[in-house]
């Protein structure tokens, strides 16, 4: 039994290594980021991901990256149901609404539901 899980880890653990390593970097976004100058010196290629990407500096670079969860951060959320209240009557209470929501008779501390008839 432990030899089955051992060759199971070992194998899930080689596909994911396979995976990283076979990545596709054409896949990659797109973005302003760490221009690839430099070169590995035994082999020649690029040390980054995205050559020919220009740097990150600059005002549009703050802008962008200041609006970049803009659209997350803001709750626009509206319900039209938060219009019908009109008194708030503490934690644990339900609010009284305006129309037929809230008129159902509430069992106090389960008066009649430990009855036995």
């Amino acid at each position: 039994m432990k030899g089955i899980r051992l060759l199971l880890v070992a194998l899930a653990g080689t596909a994911f290594m396979a995976t990283v390593a076979f990545a596709n970097p054409a896949l990659l976004p797109s973005h302003p980021g760490y221009p690839a100058k430099g070169k590995s010196p035994v082999t020649g290629q690029r040390t980054a991901n995205d050559p020919g990407q220009t740097n990150a500096v600059g005002e549009a670079t703050l802008e962008q990256a200041a609006r970049a969860l803009d659209s997350a951060a803001v709750n626009n959320v509206s319900d039209p149901n938060r219009l019908r209240i009109t008194a708030i009557k503490g934690a644990g209470r339900l609010p009284d609404v305006e129309g037929p929501l809230n008129r159902v008779n509430v069992n106090p501390a389960g008066a009649t539901s430990t009855v036995i008839h």
